[in-house]
């Protein structure tokens, strides 16, 4: 996500939660850590929080890591392929 999603994600957490307290150094840290995230699933995860509890999140609480490919098992489909070929 971009600087500006990640600002968008911290406010609404602040308009959520009141008493979430933010200064200077607090929002770099959250900024540092949400821009290495998919805005879109972390907006969805902060929404469902936003439902379901009554006090503000966590990074780790709204944290979304985007799944790696698994390029092993091509690897060995497509070694398997050359074989057989040969």
């Amino acid at each position: 996500m971009t600087r500006n999603q990640a600002i968008t994600i911290i406010r609404s957490i602040t308009i959520a939660y009141p008493s979430f307290d933010m200064n200077q150094e607090k929002l770099d840290l959250w900024i540092i850590h949400l821009v290495d995230m998919p805005y879109e699933a972390v907006e969805k995860k902060l929404n469902n929080h936003i439902r379901t509890s009554s006090f503000p999140p966590t990074i780790s609480q709204i944290a979304v890591q985007e799944k790696t490919q698994n390029v092993f098992l091509k690897h060995l489909v497509e070694r398997k392929q050359i074989l057989n070929a040969e």
